[in-house]
């Protein structure tokens, strides 16, 4: 039964797989990379989706961390949105395949095989890219710089007035002795 996508679906898919029809998909993760051939994944989910954002899992190396867990800590999906499938997402065993909302941009539809059952669709933690005002910035310290400042200190008049009187005072000084 084909599963219709709008454009954008920001929802992250989870399939059980099961192992009838064939052999099964291969594991593959973040840290592993994407199979080396795409070819059963996309068949299997039937749509030509990037197999780079899309993770083949199996249950049993998660463990101790249930696949909620998983998804709410690897996957930023709100807990309180996975608590309405709990009992069919613990139930599951073997393996399974979540697909990212990224791996299935400009879908219109995901066709999966009778190996997959979609089990459900989370909305995932999106970045939030709205425009807001920048907060004021504050005023700048001025620095003064040598020629900039006002006070340059005294003239060269009055240097040479003071310098003059000193002469002057020096010489009645010596006179008078």
């Amino acid at each position: 039964m084909p599963i219709t996508l709008s454009p954008t679906d920001p929802r992250l898919r989870v399939f059980a797989a099961s192992d009838t029809g064939g052999a099964p998909l291969a594991t593959q993760s973040y840290l592993d990379g994407p199979a080396a051939d795409p070819a059963p994944l996309r068949a299997a989910l039937g749509a030509q989706v990037d197999p780079a954002h899309v993770e083949v899992v199996e249950l049993s190396d998660l463990a101790p961390m249930s696949l909620r867990d998983y998804l709410a800590q690897a996957h930023d999906v709100d807990p309180s949105e996975l608590a309405a499938d709990a009992a069919r997402l613990d139930g599951l065993s073997g393996r399974v395949v979540l697909v990212l909302p990224r791996a299935v941009e400009g879908l219109a539809f995901l066709d999966p095989d009778a190996t997959l059952t979609e089990m459900g669709a989370y909305r995932t933690a999106r970045a939030d890219h709205a425009a807001r005002p920048l907060p004021r910035a504050a005023p700048e310290a001025r620095v003064a710089t040598p020629g900039a400042a006002a006070d340059t200190g005294p003239s060269g008049r009055t240097i040479a007035l003071a310098v003059g009187a000193a002469l002057v005072l020096a010489v009645l000084l010596f006179a008078l002795l």
